[in-house]
């Protein structure tokens, strides 16, 4: 989230090999660089020896990092999905899986011909000490 682009792919399931082949394609877009990428728990993020594996192909250049169990709120990614709950899924109605798709990819490009890193902080909860 660097830039703010967004690199993304529809696909009709969300396998292990979906996200390996989705991963390669990062690789592919960032040459060289490194990579910092950042999970929640979803089973197919949690394969440690496939994403061992992968990061030995690509030179060690990945770096995975997970978020807390219940706190999506730290992904900045989450912010995106929001913005796109808000103006693909809410209160649409597609004709097929090819319209959503077809809305889903619009909304992309969109997003990134204006694209901007998110700004995102959080100073945390007020300390509870217990004490009335």
């Amino acid at each position: 989230m660097h830039t703010g682009q967004v690199l993304a792919e529809c696909r009709d399931r969300r396998t292990q090999d979906d996200l390996v082949a989705f991963m390669e394609r990062v690789a592919s877009a960032y040459p060289g660089k490194q990579v910092h990428v950042v999970w929640d728990n979803l089973n197919t993020h949690c394969a440690q020896a496939v994403w061992q594996a992968f990061n030995a192909r690509h030179d060690e250049r990945f770096h995975f990092h997970f978020t807390p169990l219940h706190a999506s709120w730290v992904n900045q990614i989450e912010l995106w999905f929001a913005r796109y709950t808000r103006r693909v899924l809410r209160h649409a109605s597609h004709t097929s899986i090819a319209h959503l798709r077809e809305r889903t990819e619009q909304f992309i490009r969109a997003h990134n011909q204006a694209a901007r890193p998110f700004k995102w902080s959080f100073r945390g909860y007020p300390l509870q000490t217990g004490a009335s």
